[in-house]
């Protein structure tokens, strides 16, 4: 084997692995792309039934908003004052 022979082989080496490691970037970018459309149209179908169901329904979706609100509120009052008990909260 001959110098130039040599210095060739190393070099197709890096050329295939560079060839494979672009062909598997293509594929994750695509994968990617795919994934993110997916994601997309899962939330506008989430979004838009949501839409629906509190045009339909404005009451039950104001008592939940105000349950989760309450809810929230209690917990935000709970952690800004941890020395007190729970039960001495409730008690109140």
């Amino acid at each position: 084997m001959d110098n130039s022979q040599e210095l060739q082989q190393p070099t197709s080496r890096a050329d295939d692995l560079r060839t494979r490691v672009t062909g598997t970037l293509d594929s994750a970018k695509t994968a990617i792309a795919q994934a993110d459309s997916a994601a997309l149209n899962a939330i506008r179908n989430v979004a838009s039934t949501a839409d629906d169901y509190v045009r339909d329904n404005p009451w039950v979706a104001i008592g939940v908003i105000a349950g989760v609100a309450a809810s929230l509120g209690f917990l935000a009052g709970y952690m800004a004052a941890p020395q007190r008990s729970l039960m001495g909260m409730l008690r109140r």
